[in-house]
């Protein structure tokens, strides 16, 4: 990538960041409501914190920091740096204020901006920006995820988007079979991709069937009028004791009224529920719950990997051009929902981290989480592609997650 388009693309994402915070209050940039959620500020401060750590101190003449503080306040979760504040109490802090954090933005702006334009085609360099760049549109996925949470958590009807959710008509579709055989899963080298989607491998795959659309309110109702959610039978062990222990009956943001109608907080608002919308912010126990209910599975990452290959890329942004942050339509099948897969997130044969201290950026998550498959409302266009690896716990949901099912073919 040239030096002028790198830059281009480099002060139009510290841009986007901020433009998904313009409708905000200031109060709404502080709050932590859960160990989940981080406070919008913190976003802004540890994005910022990022470039500096891993360009400016290493390839800038004077290495010295913005503010001593800041490292311990923003770091996330690199060890291998220093101490760090911990997640759950990152709402504690009321310094540094929400505008201090911006002129530390304009100050990391101005100065990666500098090395940019002053790079000779240094490919270290040219790297680390554009990781940095990917780093940041993770978090304005992050950002939308924190803010539904956090404007959900307040007794008014908060809408942070003015645009209405489009309202789609069901088109039934079939599901789509793929031959038992060997394929090539994982990124190549030709684009930028992160460590977690290489090396390009092959994998041998049993015959399958995958749906074409998510699985829809309406048909998540059914399961709980049925009373999946007080049937062991349908659960793992692990999502059993979650379900009971949390007191879970619905999906994150379903609000029953007294006659039993149901409303969803969006970040457009509170809607009635859309029957045949894509049931959204389902945990991986909700979802695996669902499939043994209705005589499937989740699918595999490999299968939903070669399912996106087939996939018509013309498609691919229709929401995000309309800013539009909630999932309407089943047949989209990128740029709607992430979906869960029944894949456990480790290494592919052949894993190589990426080095020096970005060795932690991926490879320390490799342990007790789900690989999600897609790309949502809330994903950053470049992050929707066949081989992008999306990770969780089982019982988290606050992220914008569906259902895809699959099924063996004897």
């Amino acid at each position: 990538m040239k030096n002028s388009d790198l830059l281009k693309k480099f002060v139009s994402i510290r841009k986007k960041t901020l433009s998904l915070c313009k409708s905000l209050e200031i109060e709404d940039y502080v709050v932590q409501p859960n160990e989940e959620v981080s406070p919008i500020k913190w976003h802004l401060g540890h994005t910022s914190w990022f470039f500096e750590e891993i360009i400016l101190l290493k390839f800038k003449n004077n290495k010295k920091r913005y503010n001593e503080t800041y490292n311990t306040i923003f770091n996330s979760y690199y060890k291998s740096i220093g101490n760090h504040w911990t997640q759950n109490l990152r709402g504690q802090l009321s310094r540094p204020t929400v505008q201090e954090i911006k002129k530390y933005r304009n100050y990391i702006n101005k100065e990666i901006s500098k090395i940019i334009t002053s790079n000779k085609n240094n490919k270290k360099i040219n790297f680390l920006i554009q990781l940095g760049i990917n780093h940041e549109e993770q978090h304005q996925e992050l950002i939308l995820m924190d803010i539904k949470f956090v404007l959900n958590i307040n007794l008014n009807n908060i809408s942070f988007s003015k645009n209405n959710i489009p309202k789609i008509k069901r088109k039934l579709e079939k599901w789509q079979y793929f031959d038992e055989g060997l394929y090539l899963v994982g990124a190549d080298n030709r684009m930028f991709t992160y460590d977690n989607e290489k090396p390009q491998h092959k994998v041998y795959i049993n015959p399958f069937r995958i749906n074409k659309q998510y699985v829809t309110n309406n048909d998540y109702k059914k399961f709980i009028a049925q009373k999946g959610y007080q049937k062991p039978q349908y659960w793992l062990s692990k999502g059993w004791e979650w379900v009971n222990s949390n007191q879970i009956s619905c999906p994150l943001y379903w609000n029953y009224n007294n006659k039993g109608t149901i409303k969803e907080f969006t970040l457009h608002g509170l809607y009635s529920l859309i029957g045949d919308a894509p049931v959204c912010h389902i945990s991986y126990y909700e979802a695996s719950a669902y499939a043994k209910w209705a005589d499937s599975r989740l699918p595999t990452e490999e299968e939903s990997e070669i399912f996106l290959k087939t996939i018509n890329s013309k498609n691919k942004n229709l929401n995000s051009s309309k800013s539009i942050y909630h999932a309407s339509d089943i047949n989209l099948s990128v740029n709607n929902l992430w979906w869960w897969t029944k894949s456990h997130y480790s290494s592919y044969p052949g894993f190589k981290p990426f080095h020096e201290e970005i060795e932690e950026y991926n490879e320390k998550f490799m342990c007790g989480q789900f690989v999600l498959k897609g790309g949502s409302v809330a994903t950053p266009s470049e992050h929707i592609r066949n081989t992008y690896r999306n990770f969780y716990e089982p019982h988290q949901r606050w992220m914008f997650s569906g259902i895809r099912l699959a099924r063996d073919v004897q």
